[in-house]
């Protein structure tokens, strides 16, 4: 028992002397740079340089694919090159007197323009805003590595909001609710 006595306390000093481990953090290398820069993309140039520059009163949806560093504006010529493809989406908003179903035909004296709106879009995760001109036309350019071509595009004014596919987006009529989003 007396043995016992003397070996207990060494075991305790010896588990209370134990060396702590060391964290050693080494400052990053000088030549690594710590945040990386970012480039803007210039989406209207790249829509000029692959000639899909069309009027506002041609709408729908229009998508090229090329290959960022044969592009430029903003890609880099020499790193990460890939193939995107350039969508571009013109549509014109509407909205209309009534709410709900209607039956008879709707002529353009029973439509108002959405004019100079601010257009939340989304499509399949790319987001972005784009204002209506005077009329409610609007145009959408962006680029994804898929094509966005049958993707669902999100367009939102105000608390108001509907999906359509990309490529079947053109006149939107909208009921009255739109007409007084902002």
């Amino acid at each position: 028992m007396r043995s016992l006595i003397l070996i207990l306390p060494a075991l305790i000093l010896a588990a209370c002397t134990t060396t702590p481990k060391k964290e050693v953090s080494t400052p990053p290398p000088a030549s690594e740079p710590v945040a990386e820069e970012t480039t803007a993309i210039d989406y209207i140039a790249i829509q000029r340089h692959l000639q899909l520059e069309r009027d506002r009163d041609s709408l729908g949806f229009s998508e090229k694919s090329f290959n960022t560093c044969d592009t430029g504006y903003g890609y880099s010529r020499s790193q990460n090159c890939h193939k995107e493809h350039l969508v571009v989406i013109h549509f014109r908003l509407l909205c209309r007197d009534s709410e709900g179903t209607i039956s008879t035909v709707l002529s353009e004296e029973d439509l108002q323009p959405l004019g100079s709106r601010n257009v939340r879009w989304n499509l399949k995760g790319i987001q972005g805003v784009t204002m209506t001109d005077s009329q409610g036309y609007g145009q959408i350019v962006t680029a994804a590595v898929p094509s966005q071509r049958s993707q669902r595009l999100k367009l939102a004014v105000g608390s108001q909001f509907l999906y359509m596919r990309a490529n079947e987006i053109q006149k939107v009529i909208t009921p009255q609710p739109w007409c007084n989003s902002y």
